[in-house]
């Protein structure tokens, strides 16, 4: 529990880190269609029985990875 707070905690987005935010969850098609900039950083919890490709990213249809869409957030 303590983890999911942890992006409570954490300065605002830049608008610089937004943006990048935003482009990386646009190409990862995790960004609903007609949402603005991202405005709070991401936060992931990753289950502990992961793949490598999961992780890091790749597999069978490349896709970004769950650290990758943690640019400017946080994971726990």
């Amino acid at each position: 529990m303590l983890a999911k707070r942890m992006p409570t905690i954490l300065p605002p987005l830049t608008f610089e880190e937004a943006l990048e935010t935003t482009k990386i969850h646009s190409v990862a098609g995790v960004l609903d269609p007609g949402a603005g900039l991202v405005g709070v950083r991401p936060f992931r919890a990753p289950h502990h029985t992961i793949s490598d490709a999961g992780l890091i990213g790749g597999g069978a249809i490349p896709a970004p990875a769950k650290s990758r869409l943690l640019t400017t957030g946080c994971c726990s």
